[in-house]
């Protein structure tokens, strides 16, 4: 099998992906993602180990070192166009919580997440522009959203 040439191989177009906890107690993972829209990147069902499960995800994501967080971007809908511009989510596992920031761009790729710093590229197939964040100070910022099995709101 041939590597798929860039921007092809970036995360952002993975079909599936699968990865455990730094503590390996939960695994994420999208299985059977779908191309947004043709030469586009992919979209799916977030499921977590813990049961727990979000749609309209991109297989591009990263747990923190500690375990607690994940973040992962979240395509956003509109009625007319279809799928738009996608914000980040960050589940906080621990708590069985999830925050939504704003529409970042149209592509948002995690790159790192550690120490409390997550490192993201924005549009990471036209002009890459890297961005960070300090979680869990930035959630201020975010939407707290509705999560399977959140015990509180």
């Amino acid at each position: 099998m041939t590597e798929e040439k860039w921007p092809y191989n970036l995360p952002i177009w993975r079909r599936s992906f699968r990865l455990a906890s730094p503590d390996g107690k939960v695994t994420a993972e999208i299985a059977n993602a779908v191309e947004v829209s043709m030469s586009n990147p992919t979209i799916g069902t977030l499921i977590l180990s813990t049961g727990q499960a979000i749609e309209n995800c991109n297989p591009s994501f990263v747990w923190s070192g500690d375990s607690r967080y994940l973040a992962i971007p979240l395509y956003s809908r509109s009625r007319l166009l279809g799928v738009g511009k996608q914000r980040l989510v960050i589940i906080d596992i621990a708590e069985h919580k999830a925050w939504r920031s704003e529409k970042l761009a149209y592509y948002i790729q995690p790159e790192t997440f550690c120490e409390g710093r997550l490192t993201l590229t924005i549009e990471p197939a036209r002009k890459a522009k890297t961005v960070t964040y300090e979680v869990p100070g930035i959630l201020d910022t975010f939407e707290k959203i509705d999560f399977p099995g959140n015990r509180s709101k």
